[in-house]
């Protein structure tokens, strides 16, 4: 680990980095697309169109990153494309550059999502998975702070296009991070989850790996991934809901800045608890996911009841609760259902697919619920509920898991589902 202790440090100041880069400032997006007064239609159009060019490509860049070698070239071409595409989409009111400005974000960012986990499974390698993990989302969150505080800032006294030169500096660092990370340092055999397992294995390719078809019959897995749907469903559309509603119905409420300082607020909060979930012995990684569950209806309330722009501090403290457990969670929750398999990576490709489609759909239904009618209380309560529905799947994922791990199985860690306890 010593001799890896640089590439690891490199490897979090990526995921500092690269908080901005892969998103594409879509919040600020939707909300300069308010103030632009472009119909709401397009509005929900331009956001669903990225989230689903990365649900198109997640399952495709997961399985890529298995069998590539080629991690950190990857990331490069990817970083670079989505800051060319969010150029384009803050200089610009054309709806067919809009949409395809987000249909290469959100390629670019899946490819992103899936180069970053196999070069933490590949660096930390199982043993240290779940504390670079934590790590990495608490880089990630720092950075997304940051940079939040940079775009808002800028966009409030110079306008919109030039968050752009918050996102360039980003990328910058993000490219010299990856630099840092020596390709010796990779073990790409471990990114994509190769540990032995106990018990009988099941059928393999040539190369010792499950094949892919496997996945479909890993329940455990297949019901998480749904549980994330919904829970994105419900979440990923009320933090631009919110500063949409700011442009729309309160008079001079700077909602760009606004949209600023509601992402600072969740980075914040989410730091600490990226590190609590990493490093808790106490809890196991399951009951984070339950909180996160349920603290979002209870944003959604919220949302629906406060409408000034001070609300957006206890909405997004809570939205930092919820999502700081669950993007810990998630890549941990996978390598755990899918340890041995050597499909780590297009395992996650699968969840974050389904994820992917929760959080495309979420801006869609949002904004026509909205409507021309500006009902955006409604849509809040729309959001919620559909967030409601993760938990009982969820619950069955893991008493699935539970009932299917054998309790004398060597070298097992603590496992705790509701109702049960069992080993892992």
């Amino acid at each position: 680990m010593r001799g890896r202790s640089s590439s690891l440090l490199a490897l979090s100041w990526l995921a500092f980095f690269m908080a901005d880069v892969r998103d594409g400032l879509g919040p600020f997006l939707a909300t300069w697309l308010q103030e632009s007064k472009v119909q709401q239609e397009l509005i929900g159009y331009t956001m669903t169109a990225g989230g689903l060019a990365a649900v198109a490509m997640t399952p495709f860049a997961g399985a890529w990153v298995d069998r590539s070698s080629a991690k950190r070239a990857m990331t490069v071409a990817a970083a670079v494309a989505v800051l060319g595409a969010s150029a384009i989409a803050f200089t610009t009111l054309s709806a067919p550059m809009l949409v395809a400005s987000q249909l290469v974000t959100g390629v670019a960012g899946a490819v992103l999502a899936a180069t970053m986990a196999g070069l933490t499974l590949g660096l930390a390698r199982s043993a240290g998975f779940k504390r670079q993990t934590g790590r990495n989302e608490a880089f990630s969150h720092a950075g997304n702070m940051i940079s939040a505080i940079g775009a808002g800032l800028v966009a409030h006294l110079f306008g919109a296009p030039w968050m752009l030169a918050v996102m360039g500096g980003m990328t910058v660092g993000a490219l010299l991070s990856l630099w840092a990370i020596r390709a010796s340092d990779i073990d790409h055999e471990a990114a994509r989850g190769s540990e032995p397992q106990d018990g009988p294995a099941p059928a393999a390719d040539a190369h010792g790996h499950e094949p892919i078809r496997v996945l479909l019959r890993n329940k455990p897995l297949l019901l998480f991934a749904l549980a994330c749907a919904f829970f994105h469903l419900g979440n990923a559309a009320m933090l631009p809901l919110l500063n949409q509603r700011l442009a729309a119905t309160v008079a001079d409420s700077a909602p760009l800045l606004w949209t600023g300082i509601a992402i600072v607020v969740a980075q914040l909060t989410m730091i600490p608890v990226a590190l609590w979930v990493a490093r808790s012995r106490r809890f196991d990684v399951a009951w984070f996911v339950y909180a996160a569950i349920l603290v979002l209806p209870v944003r959604g309330a919220l949302a629906y009841a406060f409408a000034s722009e001070w609300n957006n501090i206890p909405v997004q403290i809570l939205d930092g609760l919820a999502a700081g457990a669950l993007g810990v969670a998630t890549p941990l929750l996978v390598q755990r259902f899918t340890r041995g398999s050597g499909r780590f990576n297009t395992a996650l490709g699968f969840v974050m697919t389904l994820q992917g489609i929760g959080a495309a759909l979420s801006p869609g239904i949002a904004n026509a619920v909205v409507g021309a009618g500006q009902h955006f209380g409604i849509a809040f309560v729309v959001l919620a509920a559909a967030a409601v529905l993760a938990l009982p799947i969820f619950w069955m994922s893991q008493r699935l898991f539970a009932d299917n791990v054998p309790l004398s199985r060597p070298h097992a860690q603590p496992r705790t589902v509701i109702g049960k306890v069992t080993s892992m």
